[in-house]
């Protein structure tokens, strides 16, 4: 629970004992004052004996909130030992609380004074200030209760608002009866507080203040669009209209190479023919088929150091040679590989480059590299696989042009609308020679028959309309904006950290001190509630220094925060 929730809590709790000390101390013998016939309460209102609660030993507040709202276990200290919100610089819940705790710790006269003018003030007329609709219940943030006009906004906020309006001087002389019944409407707010507080941090999705659970979490871990930046409303139309206007083909089998319309523009956008285009389910798939084609076990294959942790995993499957060739800020090092290949200690069939915004490590492979890799592909007679998802997601700097307009004979590309449209839609693509395209699309056909037609029929009527240019508009505004915040962010809260900042894409490298445990740094992140990934993932062998930040999932205040949090782990491993 909301530290500050606890406190108020225990303040009602603290006045429950107060209430108790000043009817113990009264004379018992004094009868109270007779109140005038017409003002008397009916015998038939008053609630009967039997009715009433049994007297039961009292449990503090934060005893009675249930289990799984509880923050963590640890010792608790108790509420005479917390320190007095009149103490505080700023009280939690505003000047008008600072009355009713000013005088908690103060016996007799003061305690019979506070209990008089709470009594005096038990008409409810005040309140408490309602709490901001949405605003989020955690560390930094003024815990109040729910707003008028909630189930909670009659009796709990009433008293509330009573015990913050403190002060005023009696209007009567004080009776046993009415103190009794005070008590019993304290108790009653209290517990009622405590249902609508745990209720409403049920239905906002908060932790609790200065814990971390997996809700809070700030991911760097995830490369993928925020729904705040996806078009959404677009795709609604798009399948809208899809299911209009093709019907028959948008809920058929379709065959292997796609949904032809969806094809057609693929093409039409590359200046290629139809038939060297085959889209599938996400370009992962893609890629899986073409290295079943491509690829046998005990055969080479160059990758980038580091690359995409999924294309090491499919090559290490298949048995595969990998060598990887070190990535430079301006992409694979030619030169490195060049002297491989002549030593002839590798005669590849394909090498995998992530020529845009590389994942994990953000770097674009310069124009005079992509000629120099071409180069090598026609004189070792090895095919390029250009893995190219990021490729419209450039938010700096001038485009250059794909290997497979330079050579498509060389070249087989890959792409993917899951970084433009949005992940769910799980369309990708391969554009290549037609032999391969055409042995690809058998490994298709006893596969799986066909690919989603009702996925790809929605892509094409999202692209024709020209939504697309559109929503990747809205990607490249977001993504620079928290490139910017991550790269500011890392400079001024972990000077340690190397990195260069991307032209466009998802993702950051940063590479720390040497000698620092990239692992022992994850589980300390994790444990402040930022999640990223360990730089060894990407690598056969290295990488215990360095690690993946995917900014396109988070906003730059998730940024700010989750930066903060990832300096003081790298702080604590130190």
């Amino acid at each position: 629970m909301d530290e500050e929730i606890v406190n108020t809590l225990g303040e009602l709790e603290r006045k429950l004992h107060e209430l108790e000390r000043v009817l113990s101390n009264m004379d018992r013998e004094e009868q109270p004052p007779r109140e005038p016939e017409r003002q008397r309460e009916p015998e038939a209102q008053r609630e009967p004996e039997a009715q009433r609660e049994p007297e039961r030993p009292r449990e503090s507040w934060a005893q009675r909130e249930p289990e799984a709202k509880r923050e963590p276990e640890r010792p608790r200290e108790s509420w005479a030992q917390r320190e007095s919100w009149a103490q505080r610089e700023t009280p939690p819940h505003g000047d008008e609380l600072a009355p009713l705790t000013a005088t908690a710790a103060s016996p007799g006269a003061h305690e019979s004074r506070l209990v008089d003018e709470a009594i005096e003030r038990e008409g409810f007329g005040a309140r408490a200030p309602a709490a901001r609709p949405g605003a989020p219940l955690g560390a930094g943030a003024e815990a109040q209760p729910p707003a008028a006009g909630s189930r909670a906004a009659g009796g709990s906020l009433g008293a509330l608002g009573a015990l913050g309006s403190v002060g005023a001087a009696p209007a009567q002389p004080t009776s046993v009866t009415e103190l009794l019944r005070f008590r019993d409407r304290l108790e009653r707010t209290a517990r009622e507080l405590t249902n609508d507080y745990n209720e409403l941090l049920g239905r906002l999705g908060e932790p609790a203040a200065g814990a971390p659970p997996t809700g809070a979490t700030i991911s760097f871990a995830r490369g993928a669009p925020s729904l705040d930046i996806i078009d959404v409303q677009g795709l609604r139309d798009a399948a809208a209209r899809a299911f209009e206007a093709d019907p028959g083909g948008t809920t058929a089998y379709g065959t292997s190479v796609g949904y032809p319309r969806l094809r057609a523009w693929i093409a039409d956008r590359h200046g290629v023919e139809v038939e060297r285009v085959l889209v599938t389910n996400g370009s992962m798939q893609a890629d899986a088929f073409l290295f079943e084609h491509l690829v046998g076990a005990g055969e080479d294959v160059i990758v980038e150091r580091p690359t995409y942790d999924r294309t090491l995993l499919s090559l290490r499957q298949r048995g595969a040679r990998v060598h990887a060739i070190e990535l430079e800020p301006d992409g694979i090092d030619t030169s490195a590989l060049s002297r491989l290949l002549g030593d002839w200690r590798a005669r590849p069939k394909l090498a995998h480059i992530i020529p845009n915004f590389q994942n994990p490590a953000g770097y674009t492979l310069s124009l005079a590299k992509r000629h120099a890799l071409l180069d090598l592909a026609a004189a070792h007679s090895f095919m390029i696989f250009e893995d190219d998802p990021y490729v419209a997601l450039r938010f700096r700097g001038e485009s250059l042009p794909t290997m497979l307009s330079m050579d498509p004979q060389r070249v087989i590309y890959a792409s993917s609308f899951s970084k433009t449209v949005c992940p769910g839609v799980r369309v990708g693509y391969l554009v290549g020679p037609p032999g391969v395209i055409s042995a690809v699309a058998e490994l298709a056909t006893n596969t799986y028959i066909s690919p989603s037609m009702v996925a790809q029929s929605i892509v094409y009527e999202f692209c024709a309309s020209g939504a697309i240019e559109r929503s990747i508009e809205t990607v490249r505004r977001a993504l620079d904006e928290r490139s910017t915040a991550l790269a500011s962010a890392l400079r001024r809260e972990l000077p340690e950290a190397e990195f260069v900042p991307p032209d466009g894409g998802y993702f950051m490298w940063v590479t720390l001190p040497a000698g620092t445990d990239v692992h022992a740094l994850h589980h300390a992140a994790s444990e402040l509630g930022v999640s990223f990934v360990v730089g060894t993932d990407f690598m056969l062998e290295g990488g215990e220094n360095a690690l993946r930040l995917a900014y396109a999932g988070v906003t730059p205040k998730q940024i700010n925060e989750g930066v903060m949090r990832l300096a003081a782990a790298y702080r604590s491993i130190c």
